[in-house]
């Protein structure tokens, strides 16, 4: 099947495969630029996506270089984080910080949990108004060269979509990696590449916030034998809390973050609540109250060389962003906003183009490499502690002892906290 001739499109067009964070924002930095983005997403609709995520100050910096109205909408979803606190199992109290209750003055941003799908429907919603085009329910399966300088997107259909460059940001299941993988002759099966359970899975849900947990938006987390608790408020209207619970498995539960039936959601909670028993009665409110739960596995790969991230011979003009080039675990609740950050310095180290203009081959390679050499070491280093934190959260019963010790240590040493979180949320610039 041929080639669908694209929209005329007087400026460069770029095939972004993905419409989950970094797919949206990078279209729109783009467009910005003088680029002809097209999205390919293969959901056939975004519904209730995942459970909720917490976006820190480099996330939401990174989201104002394309509209600080855009960051501010995000950011009134929900309340600015003024808090951080280790608990036990029945609440008392480890260790915590204030620190987030100045990162508004400090960063220009404040952190705030959100609901993934209210994300991901404002970003579409901007992306649509933005005119950049948006197919839905379009599966990658090929990218194919072209002659002149192209490359071409073959669908699951058929369909094909060419354009000057393709950007991956299609997840940690990323058919785009795999494609580009297979470019420099790595099979994505062999030598570990694959999706990997990591032992944990989370059962996560929304409820309303529990009295006892209204006053101060904190992040907490609750550490118990083989279990970790975490939640934080998604909403102040109704005021909302999103937790989710970490324990180990044997068994990878399939990753699809689908919503339970009515029942299923009766006989987890049933379950949950009887294994919190003698836990801090918050905990037990959040799950006695959720209006909606999901399970699933959590999965991360080796890490990547940055090399990696681009294509090579053919696909040349293919590069891989967020968890198509890094997927982590999301302990250190980075993953979207590293994926933000990667559409920020993908975008600053491409060309501003103009009518007509098509851009280099070499030019688009040095802006691919520089990025991806750019932002190895970071997100490598994430993605490794992301893996760690959740081997230390998640411990039996002999070791909950030295666990919440080092968890309480780790707290007293304010400048090394302070100096953490310094080194994290610089990022990608100061404001």
């Amino acid at each position: 099947m041929a080639a669908l001739p694209p929209p005329f499109s007087p400026s460069p067009r770029v095939l972004i495969i993905g419409l989950g964070i970094s797919g949206p924002l990078l279209a729109l930095l783009l467009h910005a630029k003088g680029y002809t983005p097209t999205i390919l997403e293969k959901v056939t609709h975004l519904g209730s996506a995942g459970a909720s995520m917490m976006i820190f100050p480099n996330g939401l910096k990174s989201i104002s270089s394309i509209s600080p109205s855009l960051a501010a909408e995000i950011a009134s979803l929900s309340c600015d984080l003024e808090m951080l606190v280790d608990m036990k199992s029945d609440g008392a109290v480890i260790g915590g910080s204030e620190l987030p209750a100045a990162w508004r003055r400090e960063w220009g941003m404040p952190a705030v949990g959100v609901r993934r799908t209210d994300v991901n429907l404002l970003l579409k919603e901007r992306v649509v108004e933005a005119g950049i085009e948006v197919l839905e329910g379009w599966r990658l399966v090929d990218i194919v060269c072209e002659q002149g300088g192209s490359v071409t997107a073959v669908s699951a259909t058929g369909e094909r979509r060419t354009g000057e460059f393709l950007v991956g940001c299609d997840g940690i299941h990323s058919k785009t990696r795999e494609v580009v993988l297979r470019s420099h002759g790595v099979d994505e099966g062999v030598g570990g590449r694959e999706p990997e359970f990591t032992g944990l899975i989370q059962t996560a849900g929304m409820a309303p916030t529990p009295e006892g947990l209204k006053g101060v938006a904190g992040m907490r987390n609750w550490y118990g034998p083989d279990t970790h608790v975490i939640a934080y408020s998604v909403s102040m209207n109704p005021h909302t809390t999103s937790w989710a619970i970490t324990t180990r498995s044997s068994t990878p539960e399939i990753e699809t973050w689908k919503e339970l039936s009515a029942t299923g959601l009766d006989d987890v909670k049933r379950e949950l609540l009887e294994k919190f028993e003698s836990w801090d009665e918050n905990v037990r409110d959040m799950v006695g109250g959720a209006e909606r739960v999901i399970k699933y596995g959590l999965f991360d790969r080796g890490a990547l060389e940055g090399r990696y991230w681009v294509g090579n011979g053919g696909l040349r003009r293919c590069v891989l962003i967020g968890d198509a080039a890094h997927p982590t675990s999301p302990h250190l609740g980075q993953g979207g906003n590293q994926a933000a950050e990667d559409a920020y310095h993908l975008a600053r180290l491409l060309p501003d183009v103009g009518k007509g203009e098509g851009v280099d081959e070499g030019i688009l390679r040095g802006a691919f490499e520089k990025f991806a050499w750019g932002r190895e070491e970071r997100t490598g280093i994430l993605v490794k502690g992301a893996r760690a934190m959740g081997e230390r959260r998640v411990v039996g019963k002999e070791e909950c002892e030295t666990r919440d010790e080092m968890l309480r240590k780790g707290w007293e040493d304010k400048e090394a906290v302070e100096e953490k979180w310094r080194g994290l949320l610089r990022e990608p610039f100061l404001m």
